[in-house]
């Protein structure tokens, strides 16, 4: 990881990170010792939804780049992500009078089973992974976040060492080209 001034906060979004997710792990594993980045593994912190809204808040505040990092279930996210967005991103704080958020970047890296053909218009799912993360993209605009284009690992069910090796490496990349 290049050295800069800004940091970034990754907001683990996954109910069972440590028993059924090779990849996320893997993911998580070349970047956790950075300097500049913050791991907040949000179902590890609140397995019971109540969330700290104060101190997610000021994590935020202390972050330039928001990643979410999530596995697409049902074709969004995990539901603590859902209620996370619910109560931290209050009237106020994400907007309304006051926009805390502005200009900060607003980022999605999400995990996929399916293949990328699965994720078209021809495919099983109708639509594109990133179509499937528009809302994600207007709650950015409308927080007046600068959205950047996310990071999907697709077939992870069948991925191989090897190429889960190489998305590691991609990811790391990535988030250097964020903060550049």
């Amino acid at each position: 990881m290049k050295d800069y001034k800004m940091k970034v906060l990754i907001n683990v979004v996954h109910p069972n990170l440590e028993s059924s997710s090779r990849v996320n792990k893997s993911l998580l594993n070349i970047i956790k010792n950075q300097p500049s980045i913050t791991i907040n593994n949000l179902y590890e912190k609140y397995p019971d939804f109540k969330i700290d809204v104060k101190k997610e808040q000021e994590l935020l505040l202390n972050h330039d780049v928001i990643i979410f990092q999530f596995p697409m279930y049902w074709l969004s996210s995990p539901a603590l992500l859902k209620e996370w967005f619910d109560v931290v991103l209050e009237y106020n704080f994400a907007y309304g009078e006051n926009y805390k958020l502005e200009n900060k970047i607003f980022s999605i890296c999400t995990t996929a089973g399916g293949s990328l053909k699965e994720y078209s218009e021809h495919g099983g799912n109708k639509y594109s992974v990133e179509d499937f993360l528009k809302p994600f993209e207007g709650t950015a605009s409308y927080t007046k976040m600068n959205y950047k284009k996310p990071f999907i690992v697709y077939e992870t069910f069948a991925i191989n060492d090897d190429n889960l090796d190489k998305e590691a490496k991609n990811y790391l990349s990535y988030i250097n080209d964020l903060i550049k």
